[in-house]
C-alpha cells in the first residue's frame, strides 16, 4: 500500500518514520531507547508483522511477542514498506494489522561512502557512517551507527515532590549492519544480510524514579537469499534461510526511591530459525502466480530472580496468490494459506482483492476482504508465576477485515488524492480474565476508520504531503481501546527555495485518545490531552559533497504523555555536518 523513505523525514529510528505514516499509532514511554510500540488500524501492538529485509524481528521470548521499535537506526535503510490490513495469506502469523518491512540499500556502482555526526543541545549524538558499492559481479554495503543519550527523567513532574529526586534515563545504541550479494550468473543471485544491535537504556517505573533500572539488549539478525530469473522472467523463485538471536538482560535492584522492585535480576532469550520458498511465476499475460512454503521454528527461555521457563514452537505454511488483469484495467486477486502448527494444529486464512484504473481521468478503485491470525506467543503458552500464566490450550487469535477506497491524480500527477475506509473485527484475543490465574482467549473487538491523504509537487522545489485518520476501537462492550487515538493528522512539507538548500516542516496533530489512568482513586480509562507536535529541519550543502543541517524536535515545547505515566521530551535542537565521498 505504500512506502516511506526516510529521506523525507531524516528520522533517525524507524519509529520516527512511522509517525506519518496514516492508520499508524506510535508509542513510545519517555525519550530515546524507550519502549516504542506500534498500533496498526486499531490492531494490538503484537497483532503486526515487522520484518528487516525478509527477517521476523520480534522477540519469541518477549510476553507478547511485540517488538520495540526504540532501537531500530534508520541508517543504511533505503525505504520502509508499509501494508495496512489482514495479511496472513501471505505472511503468516501476525500480520492481523498489517505488514512492516524495512528494506536496506544495495551496493552499486564505483565505491562510495558517507558519514554524519549531530549534536543536540541536551547533549543528545547520532552518528553514522557507511561504505557501499560493486565490483564485477560483487556488490556490498557495510553501515555503523550509533546514538548517546544522556538522558532526562521520564516521570512526569507532577510524581516528583519539591526537592525530590530526579534521575537521568540514559540510552546507549551501536549498530552494525551489512548486505552483501554476488552474481553468481546472468540469472541467479545469492546476498547476505546482517545486523547487529547493542544497546543499554536506563528506564523508570510508572510514576517512579528508579536509579537502578536497566535493560541491556542484543540483536542479531541474519538471512541468506538465493534468487533467480528464468524461462524469459516468467519464474522468478526466491529462498531464504533465517535466523535471529535476541537477548534481554533486565536489572532492578532495591533502592531508596524503589526498595521493592517487582523484578531484580531477569534474563531473556529468543532465537527464530526461518526457511522459506516463494516463486512468482507468469502463466500468462493475463495471469500471474505466487506461491510458496515457509517454515518457522522459534525458542525461548526466561530466568527471572531464579524461576526458569522454556518453550518451542514450529510452523509450516503452505500459501498460493493468483492474480488476473481484466480489460487491461481491472485487477483481481485471489488467495489462500494453510499453516501447520506443531501446538495448536491447522489454521487457514484467505484474501481478495480488486483495483480499477480510469485511464482517462487517472482515477483508481480499490477494495479487498481478507482474514488473518497470529499464534499465541511462547511466553503466553509455557509462562510461570501464580498470575495470569501460561496455558498451553490457547488458541490463534483472528481477524477478519475489509476496505474500500478510490485514489484520484491531478495535474499530470502533481497532485494525488485519496480516501480509505476499513473495517477489522478481532476475535479469540488473549487475556487475563478473573481469577487472574492463567490466560485465556476469551474477547473480540473492533475498529472502522478513514485514512484520506493529499500529495503535492506543483512546483519542483515544494512537496507537501497531508495524511489524516480517523479511527473508532472498541472492545465487543464498547469500551475504547487505549492507544488508539481517533484522529491523528500530519502535514509534511519540504521547500528548496535555492541550489543546495532545503527547509522542512513536520505537524502532527493527535486527539480523542484513551488511556490506562496511573493514578489512584481515578476512572480505570482516562481521555489525556490532545498534543500537537512541531518539527523543523534545515540543511545547506556548504560543498557538493559536505552538508550542514539541523532540526529541532518538540518546537512548541509540548508537554505531553504517550502511554500515560510517561513523559516525553521537551524541545531539542540538533546541529550535525554530513559528508560523502
Amino acid at each position: 500500500q505504500g512506502s516511506q523513505n526516510k529521506g523525507e523525514f531524516e528520522g533517525r529510528t524507524v519509529q520516527e518514520v512511522l509517525r506519518y505514516v496514516p492508520g499508524v499509532s506510535v508509542q513510545q514511554s519517555g525519550g530515546p531507547g524507550t519502549q516504542s510500540s506500534v498500533f496498526v488500524r486499531g490492531a494490538n501492538s503484537n497483532q503486526t508483522l515487522v520484518l528487516i529485509d525478509g527477517v521476523n524481528v520480534s522477540d519469541p521470548a518477549s510476553g507478547n511477542g511485540a517488538v520495540d521499535f526504540a532501537h531500530f537506526l534508520t541508517e543504511n535503510l533505503d525505504r520502509v514498506e508499509i501494508v495496512r490490513g489482514p495479511m496472513s495469506t501471505l505472511y503468516g502469523s501476525q500480520a492481523i494489522g498489517g505488514v512492516i518491512n524495512m528494506v536496506t540499500k544495495a551496493g552499486k556502482g564505483p565505491m562510495n561512502g558517507g558519514a554524519f555526526t549531530e549534536l543536540g543541545t541536551r547533549l543528545q549524538t547520532d552518528s553514522g557512517g557507511y561504505v557501499r558499492g560493486s565490483e564485477g559481479r560483487f556488490n556490498y554495503n557495510f553501515t555503523l551507527g550509533g546514538t548517546y543519550a544522556p538522558g532526562e527523567t521520564i516521570v512526569p513532574g507532577r510524581y516528583t515532590p519539591p526537592g525530590g529526586y530526579v534521575d537521568l534515563d540514559g540510552y546507549r545504541n551501536i549498530t552494525a549492519a551489512s548486505r552483501m550479494g554476488i552474481e553468481i550468473d546472468d540469472s541467479t543471485n545469492l546476498t547476505w544480510f546482517s545486523r547487529y544491535i547493542d544497546t543499554q537504556t536506563k528506564f523508570d517505573q510508572v510514576g517512579l524514579e528508579d536509579p537502578n533500572a536497566t535493560e541491556f539488549s542484543q540483536q542479531f539478525f541474519n538471512r541468506l537469499e538465493l534468487d533467480g530469473t528464468y524461462f524469459d522472467g516468467r519464474w522468478k523463485p526466491v529462498f531464504g534461510i533465517s535466523y535471529t538471536s535476541i537477548y534481554r538482560h533486565d536489572q532492578d535492584f532495591a533502592s531508596l526511591q524503589n526498595p521493592f522492585p517487582f523484578v531484580q535480576d531477569a534474563y531473556y532469550n529468543g532465537r527464530r530459525l526461518q526457511a522459506d520458498w516463494k516463486n512468482q511465476i507468469g502463466i500468462s499475460e493475463q495471469f500471474d502466480l505466487v506461491a510458496g512454503i515457509d517454515y518457522d521454528r522459534s525458542w525461548a527461555y526466561s530466568n527471572v530472580d531464579g524461576s526458569q521457563s522454556w518453550g518451542t514452537m514450529a510452523q509450516t505454511g503452505f500459501y498460493g496468490q493468483l492474480r488476473g488483469t481484466f480489460l487491461r484495467d481491472l485487477t483481481v486477486t485471489l488467495g489462500g494459506r494453510v499453516d501447520v502448527n506443531d501446538i495448536y494444529g491447522t489454521v487457514s486464512t484467505w484474501r481478495a482483492g480488486a483495483t480499477y484504473l480510469f485511464r482517462d481521468t487517472d482515477t483508481r478503485f480499490k477494495g479487498s476482504y481478507g482474514t488473518a491470525f497470529k499464534a499465541p506467543s511462547l511466553f503466553e503458552l509455557y509462562g510461570g508465576g501464580f498470575f495470569c500464566a501460561g496455558n498451553p490450550n490457547l488458541q490463534p487469535e483472528y481477524n477478519r477485515g475489509y476496505e474500500f477506497g478510490v485514489e484520484q491524480g491531478l495535474y499530470n500527477k502533481k497532485v494525488s488524492v485519496g480516501i480509505t475506509y476499513f473495517y477489522n473485527s478481532f476475535s479469540n484475543l488473549v487475556q487475563c480474565p478473573p481469577p487472574f490465574t492463567a490466560l485465556q482467549n476469551v474477547a473480540n473487538a473492533q475498529s472502522e476508520g478513514v485514512e484520506a491523504f493529499l500529495k503535492m509537487a506543483p512546483f519542483n522545489w515544494l512537496d507537501l504531503n497531508l495524511d489524516y485518520t480517523y479511527m473508532n476501537a472498541r472492545t465487543a462492550t464498547n469500551t475504547p481501546l487505549v492507544r488508539r487515538p481517533q484522529d491523528s493528522f500530519s502535514l509534511r512539507a519540504e521547500v528548496r527555495p535555492w541550489d543546495g538548500v532545503r527547509l522542512g516542516m513536520g505537524l502532527s496533530q493527535v486527539s480523542n485518545r484513551y488511556d490506562f489512568s496511573i493514578a489512584p482513586f481515578s476512572p480505570a480509562i482516562i481521555q489525556p490531552s490532545n498534543y500537537t507536535l512541531l518539527r523543523l529541519t534545515a540543511a545547506y550543502d556548504v560543498r557538493p559533497n559536505v552538508e550542514l543541517f539541523a532540526r529541532v524536535e518538540n518546537v512548541l515545547n509540548q508537554s505531553y504523555e504517550e502511554p500515560e505515566g510517561f513523559q516525553v521530551p521537551y524541545i531539542q535542537a540538533f546541529f550535525g555536518i554530513k559528508g560523502k565521498f
